[in-house]
């Protein structure tokens, strides 16, 4: 989750006018490759290993319709008033030769993030993501379980 979470707020950082989505995507993967290397998750760097646990991009643009921006180039710099997602995720099959505490594991963590003239704002800013804050919420709600 560590992971994931210090890999969804570095690419929020990296979202501003002229960065691409396809920039921010390439960071999340040079990130997400070495960290899931790291905890022994993945042997190497080969695309198609790391392909099986992350097969999405770092997010996408937003419209109307949630998906309806999707004939939008991934490469076109970002712009003020632009809306995209950054929601950075793995997801570990349970037969996936890794060590067995990981299998059967999926994580992504979204942002909704509006284009500034000098940066971006966190639209989605006031959901728990920190680990503590979920911790927290957990244990609220297993208490409130208890009470019943």
């Amino acid at each position: 989750y560590e992971l994931i979470l210090e890999t969804n707020k570095h690419c929020v950082e990296l979202c501003k006018p002229g960065a691409s989505i396809r920039q921010i995507h390439n960071r999340s993967v040079e990130m997400l490759q070495k960290g899931l290397k790291e905890f022994g998750i993945l042997k190497g760097f080969g695309s198609s290993s790391y392909h099986t646990l992350n097969p999405t991009s770092i997010g996408h643009y937003l419209g109307m319709d949630i998906h309806d921006c999707s004939m939008i180039n991934f490469d076109r710099p970002l712009k003020p008033g632009v809306v995209i997602t950054i929601e950075p995720g793995v997801y570990i099959p349970s037969s996936f030769n890794c060590p067995e505490r990981y299998r059967g594991i999926g994580i992504r963590i979204e942002d909704e993030i509006l284009i500034t003239e000098t940066g971006y704002e966190v639209l989605t800013a006031s959901i728990p993501k920190e680990v503590k804050q979920i911790e927290s919420l957990l244990n609220n709600f297993s208490h409130s379980q208890n009470n019943l």
